[in-house]
């Protein structure tokens, strides 16, 4: 079974209709995908950073619980919504641990999802998520057109379909 839990999440958690922010570059490559816990509120050691086209405000993690070094592969599928779009993301063996792992631990926490070091998502944990190195975790992004066609050239670029499966 294909684990969803970050598509329907990230969807009704962000949006993109907050102009006043400066917008991210969605074409940089490589594309850096992090997974940071977040907290509604200042604590010791923790980063203060927006949200994405929310005007919110929260507060990461120093480290990323997971990054690109835990990630095998990415493909960037246009949303059936039409907006924005779905990162699928595949796991090192040692990244599949980790993220079983550490949603395991943190059921009911925020988890902020980065994008070039842009936070765009903060669902809450709600179950483990265990997809193993086969299956794929979906996250949604959600950005306007011209931004979500950035971002999926530039994750062809930086994990490019040759080799693959």
């Amino acid at each position: 079974m294909r684990n969803t839990f970050l598509t329907f999440l990230t969807f009704i958690a962000c949006s993109s209709g907050d102009k006043s922010a400066a917008k991210p570059d969605w074409g940089r490559v490589p594309v850096s995908v992090e997974l940071r816990l977040a907290q509604g509120a200042s604590g010791p050691e923790l980063v203060r950073r927006e949200v994405y086209g929310q005007g919110r405000t929260v507060y990461l993690q120093p480290r990323a619980q997971i990054s690109n070094a835990d990630i095998a592969r990415v493909e960037a599928l246009k949303t059936r919504i039409g907006k924005g779009v779905i990162l699928q993301v595949w796991y090192t063996k040692s990244g599949a641990r980790k993220i079983a792992e550490f949603t395991r631990q943190h059921i009911g926490d925020s988890l902020a999802v980065l994008i070039n070091s842009t936070i765009v998502a903060i669902p809450v944990i709600q179950q483990p998520i265990d997809p193993g190195t086969q299956t794929s975790s979906d996250i949604g992004v959600p950005l306007e057109p011209k931004e979500a066609n950035q971002l999926a050239a530039a994750v062809s670029q930086t994990w490019p379909a040759k080799g693959r499966r």
